[in-house]
């Protein structure tokens, strides 16, 4: 009996599973529902839409960006622009500092005052240690033997060129340096004929965040030819020969009291031409020590506001002489962002 049970049972098995396998040719069965729900495979349809029809297959993930995305900005573009170095004025209200201005920024400052003189000055930064500048002075003075009260020869057309290290560059507590030389053209005025020249080496050093100091000295030398002697040849008056009456100190100080605004004091010097004076009557050439104070305002980013009180004479105090100026600077980064921008 064992055997043969046996043998129905297998019979009976090997039927079964004949019936569970899918004809030829003929797709798999769904399954009954008894087993419980699975995740479909990635090569089958995703669900349903709710619009109705069956969206296509997911597609596989890509690292490329969607048709409708935004392209990335070129790298010249995305790249920030440099920072600006700050701005340190090449001289306080009339004598140098030990600053210079930032590589290729244009600065141009006017004024007037009301002793009628008008002047203007026009440099641009080179490559952080030098600046080139055009200038017209009304600082240059002249007077005859017979008038004691000086007048301004203007235009008084000069060129300079000045070169140094900014503050703390070489050490910690190094002051900025600047070495500068100013030269005019000739000029010829009143029958006579004038130059001059300034040598100067300027330092200026902050003390703290809000007010600096200004120290240097000046070796100047200037000419005089007195065309107006006849018919004999014109003798040339020169300042060089003595040191003592070339060499000057100048120096200067400014104040922050508020963020954009500044209080500046400074002592310089000036030549003053004298026609016929002189034991030979050819003329003399001195220096006159100036006294100037005022305040400087930023109006804008790239425009300032000076404006104070000069004295062209303290050696003779005289109120009288003393002159109201106004001046306006502007400054530029234009030209500085333009060469950054071609490295």
């Amino acid at each position: 009996m064992k055997p043969a049970s046996s043998l129905i049972l297998a019979v009976i098995a090997t039927g079964a599973i004949a019936r569970a396998q899918p004809a030829p040719g003929e797709p798999p069965k769904p399954d009954d529902g008894t087993a419980p729900d699975a995740q479909p495979p990635p090569s089958q349809p995703g669900p349903i839409s709710p619009y109705g029809d069956a969206p296509p297959a997911r597609p596989a993930p890509s690292a490329k960006p969607a048709a409708s995305a935004k392209p990335a900005p070129p790298a010249s573009a995305a790249r920030p622009s440099p920072p600006h170095k700050p701005l340190r004025f090449p001289e306080v209200l009339t004598t140098p500092t030990g600053w210079l201005l930032p590589a290729a920024v244009l600065y141009s400052r006017n004024s007037i005052d009301t002793g009628g003189g008008v002047s203007s000055d026009n440099r641009v930064g080179l490559g952080d240690v030098a600046e080139f500048g055009i200038a017209t002075t009304d600082q240059i003075r002249e007077h005859d033997i017979d008038s004691e009260k000086p007048a301004q020869i203007q235009p008084y057309v000069t060129a300079s060129f000045r070169l140094g290290v900014e503050e703390s560059r070489l050490f910690a507590a190094q002051p900025g340096l600047a070495l500068g030389f100013r030269k005019s053209f000739e000029r010829v005025h009143h029958s006579a004929k004038t130059r001059i020249a300034e040598l100067t080496l300027a330092a200026s050093k902050h003390l703290g965040a809000d007010a600096a100091l200004h120290v240097g000295a000046a070796l100047w030398d200037a000419s005089l030819q007195n065309d107006a002697d006849g018919p004999t040849m014109p003798r040339e008056v020169t300042l060089h020969g003595k040191l003592g009456d070339q060499l000057r100190v100048f120096g200067g100080f400014e104040a922050r009291p508020l963020p954009r605004s500044q209080i500046l004091v400074d002592l310089g010097w000036a030549p003053d031409f004298c026609y016929h004076c002189g034991d030979d009557m050819a003329g003399t050439i001195k220096l006159r020590p100036e006294l100037s104070w005022g305040v400087r305002y930023q109006v804008a980013r790239f425009m300032h506001i000076e404006s104070g009180v000069r004295v062209p004479d303290i050696g003779n105090f005289n109120l009288l002489d003393a002159q109201i100026f106004g001046q306006i600077t502007l400054t530029s980064f234009a030209l500085s962002d333009a060469v950054e921008n071609l490295k």
